[in-house]
Parts: C-alpha cells; structure tokens; sequence
C-alpha cells in the first residue's frame, strides 16, 4: 500500500502557547485575581482575550498608583483629627 503525502502539511503539531508565554499569562491571571479581591475568576481571566486582559491590568495598575499618590498626601494619623461640630446659637 502507497503512503499518501498530506495535501497540507502543517509546520507544527501542537497549536497552543508557547512555553515562555506561560509564565506571562499566568502571571496576569494571579495579578487580576488577587489584586481585583474577587472581581474576577479564573476562568473568566483565562478566556479572557489578550488586550482586554491587559486593559484591565492597565486599569488595575493606575487605581493602585492613584490610591498611593492619595494617601501619601494624606496628614498622619496624629494630625487627623475630627473637627468638632459648629455651634449653633438660637436668637
């Protein structure tokens, strides 16, 4: 019996991630679900396609860095302290 040769023979047997994007990929998904404190889950983030992946990741960043600008403006606990209400005099 003659062997037939592939009318379209494939360059690679496997169609998947390649192993140095791995680490990358599942470094976002642990990024977003620990840092988003429930927002997300993983398989939400797996499937999730790449640029929304990284638009979150973007936004996730720039909400973190605000909050730190935020508190780094803010007065030390010793300096913060509630004003006393305004009195209010009847005529």
């Amino acid at each position: 019996m003659r062997r037939m040769a592939l009318a379209f023979p494939l360059q690679h047997s496997f169609f998947g991630l390649e192993l140095n994007y791995k680490p990358i990929l599942h470094d976002e998904i642990f990024t977003l679900i620990y840092h988003s404190h429930g927002g997300f889950n993983w398989d939400d983030v797996y499937s999730m396609p790449i640029w929304l992946r990284r638009f979150y990741i973007k936004k996730l960043v720039e909400t973190k860095n605000e909050e730190n600008k935020a508190r780094e403006g803010k007065p030390t606990k010793s300096n913060n302290r509630p004003s006393p209400p305004p009195i209010v005099r009847k005529k």
